[in-house]
């Protein structure tokens, strides 16, 4: 006489097998899916333009705050020391840069090699002002920048340990206050402290009206203008026609403007003196690198 079955065991066989059908079943969607991403990614991002754009820029921008969360452990033993910022350096130069196939040619380099303080005065064009920045970067050096950005990720508080000083730009009353801090940090530390005088991104080309703080600090400390600059980025990365392919930048450090005997009275024509030096420079050199290899 045959056993008859037990319900439970025969509710168990069934279960398992559910379980080894549905397994390679999850297997195998995981696969096509892998496959599928490998495949289709590599494939827009060699023929669409749009794609590659905002593939790189998401890149660019996950890869900035994965740097800073490193620049804020490398820099929490020392706070707001200056020299913090070489982790950076060296993160843009050996990786950042050859992420987004990015090169860099830097002329004038030895003008920044001095111990003197000074003001770099910087042409802005985008967020990717951090490659040519980073790469040009000398020693013993602060950036002024809007205190907006100490909300951009664990970037904000990266740049602030490695010496960052945050402005907000409308509130008057702090701004000034601000200016005279940093007057002080030029005097009693020598830095050297870079600052975007145009105060904004300029995405169309050519350079923006100067404003005068930075101008206003260089005669106020008796130190001069290093005028820096970038050549046009359009060889390669174009926000409005969301084109971010790989290129150069020419990055041209112009001689150093004095201001010994300035004083605020002269601080318009400097401010025009040195926009003019840049604008010459900048159309020069962007035209320049278009032939570059």
């Amino acid at each position: 006489m045959e056993e008859a079955s037990s319900p439970c065991h025969s509710h168990s066989h069934s279960h398992s097998h559910s379980h080894s059908d549905s397994s390679p079943c999850c297997s195998c969607w995981t696969t096509y899916v892998m496959v599928a991403v490998c495949v289709v990614v590599p494939l827009l991002y060699q023929t669409s333009r749009i794609f590659k754009y905002y593939f790189k820029m998401c890149l660019y921008i996950l890869t900035v705050n994965i740097i800073a969360l490193g620049a804020i452990l490398y820099a929490l033993p020392r706070p707001r020391n200056t020299a913090n910022t070489s982790f950076v350096v060296f993160m843009v130069k050996k990786f950042l840069m050859k992420l987004l196939g990015v090169e860099v040619t830097v002329r004038g380099e030895d003008k920044l090699k001095q111990q003197e303080p000074a003001i770099l005065c910087i042409n802005h064009q985008s967020s990717v002002d951090m490659l040519p920045l980073f790469y040009t970067w000398p020693k013993n050096t602060v950036c002024l920048a809007k205190k907006e950005l100490w909300y951009f990720g664990t970037f904000g508080l990266g740049a602030w340990l490695c010496g960052t000083v945050y402005i907000d730009r409308l509130n008057h009353e702090r701004a000034r206050k601000t200016m005279e801090d940093t007057a002080n940090l030029i005097k009693t530390n020598k830095f050297k402290v870079a600052i975007f005088p145009e105060g904004t991104r300029n995405h169309k080309g050519s350079l923006l009206p100067f404003k005068k703080g930075a101008f206003h600090l260089a005669v106020q400390g008796q130190v001069p203008v290093i005028p820096i600059v970038f050549s046009s980025y359009d060889t390669f990365y174009n926000r409005t026609e969301k084109r971010f392919d790989e290129g150069r930048v020419l990055v041209e450090v112009l001689p150093p403007i004095p201001t010994t005997g300035l004083t605020a009275e002269d601080v318009t024509d400097l401010t025009e003196k040195t926009r003019n030096v840049m604008l010459e420079a900048y159309d020069r050199i962007s035209e320049e690198v278009k032939t570059m290899k």
